[in-house]
């Protein structure tokens, strides 16, 4: 079987982690590479506030499960649409393109958005997917159950320290019970 090759941001990371999931993630994708600055998001800041997800996150990474990149490995890309962005966020994108990646994971709207227009053009194989779609992806690869699939949405729906919509969620729900995922 060929790498699968895929690069996160710290939104997917630490939603999977809180949730309990991750594990079942590298089911999909053996590997997950992101950047130092992504490291330091979720590991570092939240070692450092006790987060349960930076633990689970820094034993992947401590496995080679997720692949550290160094930040000054990073090409300097110039990127269209430039918006406000986190570093890390800059980072993912600029990775995904320099590999090129198969997968790039990441949940913020303005992010996806400068990510797909640069990927289109320099990238077009490249799948952006954020935790909602790698859910939805574990609940079709049979690696979690429908029940499991909806309780991971209210959860989502529950918490405030995972920034995803809580209407995307209820959508998201509400396919699922009709049958449509």
């Amino acid at each position: 079987m060929a790498k699968i090759t895929a690069v996160s941001d710290s939104g997917p990371l630490m939603a999977l982690a809180k949730l309990g999931v991750l594990s079942k993630v590298f089911s999909v994708y053996p590997t997950l590479t992101i950047s130092e600055t992504v490291y330091h998001e979720v590991v570092t800041s939240g070692l450092a506030i006790g987060a349960k997800d930076a633990t689970e996150v820094d034993k992947f990474c401590r496995s080679k499960q997720i692949v550290i990149f160094p930040s000054d490995e990073i090409k300097e890309v110039s990127l269209d649409m430039l918006s406000e962005l986190h570093q890390g966020e800059l980072e993912t994108i600029r990775i995904a393109l320099q590999l090129p990646a198969e997968y790039l994971f990441i949940d913020d709207l303005d992010a996806r958005q400068m990510a797909d227009a640069n990927l289109q053009k320099r990238s077009p194989a490249t799948t952006i997917k954020g935790t909602l779609g790698i859910l939805v992806e574990l609940y079709q690869k049979k690696l979690i159950s429908k029940s499991q699939l909806k309780e991971y949405l209210e959860e989502i729906k529950r918490r405030r320290d995972v920034w995803i919509s809580s209407r995307l969620c209820q959508k998201l729900i509400e396919a699922l019970e009709a049958g449509f995922l």
